[in-house]
């Protein structure tokens, strides 16, 4: 029977578990030992997005530490290793970061110059489309990088 090399499904299980980052700061919130992960989230949040509470979605009440598209960022992320649906060749998978870039392009222009307001909506898609291919591709490189054992 082949078994999968550990660090390709070490990676899977990564970019699924992405899926819960915007959530962690909440969830672990007051509980011992965990509540520290939620800090070194907030601290990488900070980092890499630009937090802005009038476009994050909001959860059990309280605004996601993230914005809307980074949220659909790492939902695209999660969903598409944990989905690994479709598989894509390279050119497939060039031509679906580079339409989904450039809606994500269009959407971002279309709110800076006014012509719409924000709409977590197109936000959390815009993210999740040009995220969810890489998640998938990810998942298949490395188990091409690292092939199955015996």
């Amino acid at each position: 029977m082949k078994r999968r090399d550990p660090r390709a499904r070490a990676l899977r299980v990564l970019l699924v578990a992405a899926l819960l980052l915007p959530f962690v700061p909440r969830l672990t919130r007051g509980i011992p030992g965990l509540s520290l992960f939620g800090a070194l989230s907030l601290r990488w949040f900070g980092f890499q997005c630009q937090r802005d509470a009038a476009r994050s979605l909001v959860f059990l009440g309280e605004t996601l530490p993230v914005c809307a598209r980074c949220s659909g960022i790492y939902l695209g992320f999660g969903l598409g290793a944990l989905l690994l649906r479709p598989r894509l060749t390279p050119t497939w998978l060039r031509a679906w970061v580079v339409l989904a870039s450039a809606l994500m392009l269009l959407d971002v222009l279309s709110e800076a110059f006014g012509f719409r307001p924000a709409w977590a909506p197109l936000r959390v898609l815009s993210g999740a489309l040009l995220s969810y291919p890489v998640g998938v591709a990810l998942v298949y490189a490395a188990r091409q990088r690292w092939p199955s054992t015996t």
